[in-house]
């Protein structure tokens, strides 16, 4: 049995032995354990750089294919503007023609409407010269022509017209019979009705209702001149002839021509 002292010293030993063991561990675990968290956070760093990579490598490609679609925008916007401007050049083409065929207008205009104004004085003297038949009618279309140049809401075209179909109808005239009822006024100062019969302005004559007067038209002496009964008949035929009421042939008149014009 060792004694007391001898125990305490074996005593003493193990326990520094216990502790220098203990120490080197600790020792040895306190760098092991430095490293393991150095790695951890470089795992961690590594992981977020990665993070960071992959997101600005979507980022890259997000910006190139919007650059792309940039640049094809770019290009149809070109093509749109070169397109443009090819259709503002011929829309300018087409309203300076336009303009030159206003002014055009503007020009052949002012000289149509002096134009049809002379016209409407020549067809007035003309019916003025004419043997007197249907006045009143033919006066009453000469006075509506004057009174339609007068209106804007009639366009010159419109007014040409009018005045060519009043033309038409004079010369039409030139080749027509025709009777119709006329109230005259005598020397005497009387009115009465009578039958007027006219072979295109040829001869312009008149009948009364009783046959027992009757005139014919002489346009060098302006006046009617009483004719005797040798025209009778010729003339009640000539009526029915233009109403229709007898077949056309030949009949004696007395013969009126038309005033040259001035």
């Amino acid at each position: 049995m060792l004694k007391p002292m001898k125990l305490n010293k074996v005593l003493a030993i193990a326990v520094n032995a216990f502790l220098i063991v203990c120490g080197g561990v600790l020792m040895a675990a306190g760098p092991l354990d430095s490293s393991m968290n150095i790695e951890k956070e470089m795992d961690k760093a590594a992981a977020s750089t990665q993070k960071t990579v992959d997101k600005l490598a979507d980022q890259t490609a997000d910006d190139a294919q919007t650059y792309q679609m940039t640049l094809q925008s770019i290009d149809s916007l070109k093509a749109y503007n070169a397109s443009i401007e090819g259709y503002i050049r011929r829309q300018e083409a087409e309203m300076a023609s336009i303009q030159a065929q206003m002014d055009g207008i503007d020009g052949t205009e002012r000289a149509v409407i002096p134009m049809m104004e002379d016209m409407i004085e020549s067809l007035t003297q003309f019916v003025d010269l004419d043997i007197p038949f249907l006045i009143p009618e033919r006066k009453k279309r000469i006075n509506f022509l004057g009174e339609m140049m007068l209106r804007v809401d009639v366009s010159n075209s419109e007014k040409y017209r009018k005045i060519l179909e009043a033309y038409q109808v004079e010369n039409d005239y030139g080749s027509s019979v025709e009777s119709y009822e006329q109230e005259i006024q005598t020397a005497g100062g009387v009115k009465k009705t009578v039958d007027f019969l006219r072979f295109g302005r040829i001869a312009l004559v008149y009948q009364s209702r009783d046959e027992e007067s009757r005139a014919y038209w002489d346009n060098n002496t302006n006046s009617w001149v009483p004719i005797g009964d040798e025209y009778r008949r010729s003339i009640r035929e000539g009526i029915k002839m233009a109403r229709g009421q007898a077949n056309l042939g030949l009949i004696n008149l007395p013969i009126s021509s038309a005033k040259p014009a001035r």
